[in-house]
């Protein structure tokens, strides 16, 4: 049983409704920091049971905390479509504590995109709740945050002066966590004017505070700052110390941001020690976490959403100015007792009027209905027809077709042990035949495959591959190959089976070609949703090449045809020494699951 199945069942036992949001609540702020698959279970159910009380302030709170885990798992275009959802609820609510941390973990976002105009805005939003209300942990937290916005734009007069406000009031908090973070702001920013002596004070202050409160995330954190402060003083070597102890905290607890931020300084400091090979390396693991992070689509997503919301708070201010003008001709008309009448009498004659139309329109809808009834059941039966027609040719194919491959597998396996030592063109000419023979019958079994299914959804082309991908890395060991499928997918998006068979042997022959020709390490094939279309994408960090170099084999040839086939764009990208980059894409159906 899963952490979160685990906690879900013990908030099940409680009567009440108030002591199981409570609960939720108490776990999730116990986890968020470090476990966020299982953060995200839990905000999903807590948003469920706030749902069923239409509970506004818990609902908006839970959609906070599903926002934050995305953030944390890397899907930044999905975290601002929580927030701004989160946003609409809790903001009619004036609830001081949910609203003020939902502005600060928004101005966080804002912050990691370098939008500081924005980040500050929400930031500010947030310190004036906190500041009516007295909340000394509020105040002190976002002077911390806000203070890095002033630092990383240079304002470090500022920043410093809300470092030490923060620190102040944490100390007379006895707030340890609270004072790690300020003496680690207050180190960092020291660093940015090269006061280096104060810069290491501050930031081995923090993390012996943090060593004994035993946060780990916080330790991680200050290992990536005083990495930062030894590359500073020209210390590579102690600085590389310090990241690489930061990134073993990260992968524990599976944050890609510090990871792909420490890779970044790994590769500099090795290119300062002259070991290429290794910053090398490093590059390559930044590009790879980095693309998966803030993209440029993810980042124009966050800037459609917060145009949207914008928007919508200037159209609300319209709609009030409207309705203020709409009352006061109101009470203008009804100075005008004889307009009632009339207002009366056209409404008892456009009543009679809709009433006939409703009528007629009744009767129009119920032919309607009874022809397209008539029309599904005769696609039903024609469906049903072709599935039983596709499932006795892919049982023929498996069973015949099969078989005999099976046959002509064994013979060549006989053939070869008989001749064993006599002759090697014989020998390398039976090899041949047989790996030839074993990818046909594999793409007979691919073929059954898709014919057995009268569509393919995401899972199932996610399923294949990754079977497909198990047996790569057993014929490759050492390789790495990752499958990423964005959350805005959905998991029932459907394709044809004509469809699903081409775009898996795309991937497949992409896959193929790093695995065999380019020599490549790390493979990456993601999965997106845009406006009206799937796109996919396949990168390597193999040798490359350049295309009009080499000579076009049937496999780019047969790319390009089925991408062709899908009624999308294929786009190959690719330079020496700098891996190769495919992206294709299907237009999605309207009629699509």
């Amino acid at each position: 049983m899963s952490i979160a199945d685990s906690i879900i069942k013990s908030v099940q036992e409680k009567e009440s409704y108030e002591e199981r949001i409570g609960l939720l609540q108490k776990e999730i702020q116990t986890i968020y920091l470090t476990q966020y698959e299982e953060t995200l279970a839990l905000a999903r159910y807590g948003y469920t049971l706030a749902n069923s009380r239409n509970d506004s302030i818990n609902k908006g709170d839970f959609l906070r905390s599903i926002g934050g885990a995305y953030q944390k798992l890397g899907f930044i275009d999905s975290v601002s479509i929580y927030f701004f959802k989160a946003l609409k609820l809790l903001e009619p609510t004036k609830d001081s504590e949910k609203l003020g941390l939902l502005y600060d973990d928004m101005a966080r976002l804002y912050r990691k995109l370098e939008q500081p105009k924005r980040a500050l805005e929400f930031y500010d939003r947030a310190l004036e709740l906190y500041e009516k209300e007295n909340d000394l942990e509020g105040i002190a937290r976002i002077n911390n945050e806000s203070g890095a916005v002033y630092s990383d734009n240079g304002d470090y007069k500022i920043a410093n002066e809300r470092f030490e406000k923060s620190l102040r009031i944490q100390i007379q908090r006895n707030d340890s966590v609270g004072i790690g973070y300020s003496l680690e702001f207050l180190g960092y920013n020291q660093l940015q004017i090269r006061n280096y002596q104060r810069a290491e004070s501050y930031l081995m202050q923090a993390l012996k505070v943090r060593k004994n409160v035993g946060d780990e995330f916080a330790i991680m954190l200050n290992y990536t700052a005083l990495g930062e402060y030894y590359k500073e003083i020209n210390k590579a070597l102690t600085s590389n110390e310090y990241f690489e102890k930061s990134n073993s905290l990260a992968r524990k607890i599976n944050f890609l941001d510090i990871q792909a931020y420490n890779h970044r300084q790994l590769m500099e400091n090795y290119e300062v020690l002259g070991d290429y090979k290794a910053a090398y390396e490093n590059l390559n693991a930044y590009n790879i976490l980095n693309d998966s992070l803030y993209n440029t689509q993810k980042i124009r997503d966050v800037e459609e959403i917060t145009a949207k919301y914008e928007t919508a708070e200037k159209e609300n201010e319209i709609l009030q100015q409207r309705a203020k003008i709409a009352e006061s001709e109101l009470r203008l008309k009804k100075r005008s007792q004889w307009i009632f009448g009339l207002l009366g009498l056209a409404l008892i004659v456009g009543l009679l009027g809709f009433l006939f139309y409703r009528q007629q329109v009744f009767i129009n809808e119920r032919q309607k209905r009874d022809g397209e009834l008539k029309l599904a059941m005769e696609k039903i039966e024609s469906h049903t027809k072709l599935q039983e027609q596709r499932l006795s040719i892919s049982r023929d194919l498996h069973d015949n077709i099969g078989a005999q491959l099976s046959f002509v597998i064994s013979t060549i396996d006989t053939l070869t042990f008989h001749v064993q030592g006599t002759n090697d063109k014989v020998l390398t000419g039976l090899a041949n035949l047989g790996t030839f023979t074993k990818e046909t019958m594999q793409e007979l079994r691919d073929t059954v495959w898709a014919m057995n299914k009268s569509d393919i959804t995401i899972q199932d082309l996610q399923a294949r591959m990754a079977n497909f991908v198990e047996k790569a890395k057993h014929a490759y060991p050492g390789r790495h190959i990752a499958i990423q499928v964005a959350a805005t997918v959905p998991s029932t998006l459907g394709f044809t089976a004509l469809e699903g068979l081409n775009i898996f042997r795309i991937l497949q022959e992409a896959l193929n070609n790093a695995l065999k020709h380019a020599g490549a390490q790390a493979m990456l094939v993601r999965i997106e949703k845009e406006e009206n279309a799937v796109l996919f994408e396949i990168s390597d960090d193999g040798k490359g090449f350049l295309e009009n170099e080499v000579e076009p084999g049937n496999g780019l040839y047969n790319m390009r045809k089925r991408a062709k086939e899908l009624g999308g764009e294929f786009h190959l990208e690719s330079r020496p020494g700098q891996g190769t980059r495919i992206v294709f894409q299907l237009e999605e159906k309207k009629d699509s699951k």
